[in-house]
Formats: C-alpha cells, sequence, structure tokens
C-alpha cells in the first residue's frame, strides 16, 4: 500500500542556456487541474514575449492524472521529457513548465529534447523535495484501566495524538499513516480486550 508520496512545497525556477537558446524551467506544487491552469497562466503572463510553454503535471497518488504537451514545439521534444523528469524522481502533484526563448541557432529535434530535458532537471533540482505520509484521523475511546498499554503501543508505532478529550474515558484523536490502520484497529481491540471504540 503506498503510504507516502514526493512532491515540492515551494514554486522553483531555474535558467538553462543551450546554444544562444534560453530555457526558463518553472515547477509548481498543484493539487487539482484548476491550480494547474492557474500556474499555467502565470507561467505564460510572465514569459509572455515567448512563443512557446510545453509543459507536464502530474495529480495524485494512482499515477493515471497526468498530461504533458508540446505546445507547438516539434512533436515529442518537450512535453514528453518534462514528464520523464517528473516521473524520474518520483514527483507527483506538481506542474512543470520550460519556455524557449529561441537564440537563432537550430538545435534539432534531439537537441531541444535534450535541452528541455537538462532544464526541467535543474529546475527539480532547485526546488525542495518533501516526502508527505498520507494518513486517517481517528477517535478513540477506552477505559482508564487500558491506558498504560494504548498509550505504549501508540508511542512505539510512532502514532500523533491530535487532540486528548477524555472525561469519564479516554478519548483521543490519532493521526495514522495508511499502511499501520489495520495493526492499529487490531492492536487495539488486543489490548484493551476489544472494548475500544474508533470512529
Amino acid at each position: 500500500m503506498i503510504d507516502r508520496f514526493k512532491t515540492i512545497i515551494s514554486p522553483a525556477e531555474a535558467e538553462l542556456k543551450v546554444s544562444k537558446s534560453k530555457f526558463i524551467s518553472q515547477v509548481f506544487p498543484v493539487l487539482n487541474s484548476e491550480e494547474v491552469n492557474q500556474a499555467l497562466l502565470l507561467s505564460r503572463k510572465k514569459y509572455y514575449d515567448a512563443a512557446h510553454h510545453p509543459f507536464a503535471y502530474r495529480l495524485g497518488l494512482d499515477k493515471n492524472n497526468f498530461r504533458y504537451s508540446d505546445d507547438g514545439e516539434p512533436s515529442g521534444s518537450a512535453g514528453k521529457p518534462i514528464m520523464e523528469v517528473i516521473d524520474k524522481n518520483e514527483l507527483t502533484n506538481v506542474l512543470l513548465v520550460v519556455t524557449r526563448y529561441f537564440g537563432g541557432v537550430k538545435l534539432g529535434v534531439g537537441g531541444l529534447r535534450r535541452a528541455i530535458f537538462d532544464a526541467s532537471e535543474l529546475v527539480v533540482q532547485t526546488a525542495k523535495i518533501i516526502t508527505k505520509q498520507i494518513t486517517e484521523n481517528f477517535l478513540i475511546e477506552f477505559d482508564y484501566k487500558y491506558i498504560g498499554a494504548v498509550m505504549n503501543f501508540l508511542e512505539k508505532e510512532g502514532i500523533i495524538i491530535l487532540n486528548n478529550t477524555s472525561d469519564d474515558k479516554v478519548k483521543l484523536q490519532c493521526e495514522v499513516i495508511v499502511s499501520k490502520i489495520e495493526r492499529f484497529k487490531d492492536e487495539l481491540g488486543k489490548l484493551t480486550n476489544a472494548s475500544v471504540i474508533i470512529s
């Protein structure tokens, strides 16, 4: 089960010069297609005098929500290499745009592809990449007599207590990594003689 993913914290930008052409690469953290469109607009506005803004993005964890575009560059020379960089770095929830200012020297499709790949790689190295855990929150409720065993288990498993609203019963809001949910529920059942309420 996937319980973590890699993404970037904030937008980043880099510049690469190849045979007098200038490649400006930008990477943005995005959560949905609306944010993708907003970031693309920003990028095109910032470099409004450039003819092409090829891009690629990947969203979510199932690897199915993605798109790449050559945006008028020769077919296969721009969108695909940008996507390759996103996937090589195992990133998701990112949009990567490479804007090119032509310097008068034709690079050919192979040269252009390489330059766009390198520009994409450069901005990803500039960006701050983080690994995010995928978690779910649960409220657990149990008798005080089990508190020692339960607290030991939560600590050992690295389960975070977000909130404590205990009254006549122990009531804890816990954040659990998705791959540990089954064990969390089983173990709490064992430790409390199946009296724990998990919601």
